[in-house]
């Protein structure tokens, strides 16, 4: 009994680190889509004559575009596999502590 004790415990344990993981997923999803609004505007500015018309100002603008695509692609698909495994771990759990047989406590 003491094993599957400590089983769950590891498994909430993992659990409690792949969320905090997707969090810090999240963070870095919304710092993606802050570079991509910025270099959207950087360009639409740059092109529409708002900011001076720099090759090196549009260059920033397209990198910030791209890098921020690049980012939160990447960021999605790290959220969807640890979301997987959060859902594997509680499917997990849940089996162990379905097979502990436990019983409800009587009221008095």
């Amino acid at each position: 009994m003491t094993d599957l004790h400590q089983q769950i415990a590891d498994l909430e344990s993992e659990i409690d680190d792949l969320s905090d993981a997707a969090e810090r997923c999240r963070k870095s999803m919304i710092v993606a889509r802050v570079a991509i609004i910025a270099g959207v505007l950087l360009v639409g500015a740059s092109l529409s004559g708002l900011v001076r018309t720099d090759a090196l100002v549009l260059v920033i603008g397209i990198a910030a575009t791209l890098a921020g695509i690049g980012f939160l692609g990447s960021s999605r698909g790290s959220l969807e596999q640890i979301t997987g495994k959060i859902r594997e771990r509680e499917t997990r759990r849940a089996e162990i502590i379905d097979g502990m047989d436990l019983q409800p406590v009587q009221e008095r």
